[in-house]
């Protein structure tokens, strides 16, 4: 198992967590909305691979 996120996408990913669906006027309110997009994007799919990594070491 690796945790191969970002300094940036931990920080992406723990507002989205924390604000939900709200995270997203706040992102276009400082003008970070499509950096931050990404940088959601990227971190959700390294998290679920790590999950996945991790559902199959326990099988």
């Amino acid at each position: 198992m690796k945790n191969d996120l970002t300094r940036e996408e931990w920080v992406v990913l723990a507002d989205y967590l924390d604000k939900e669906d709200r995270i997203f006027d706040l992102w276009k309110k400082d003008k970070s909305l499509g950096k931050n997009t990404k940088l959601l994007k990227s971190a959700k799919r390294k998290f679920f691979e790590t999950a996945r990594d991790i559902r199959l070491v326990d099988k």
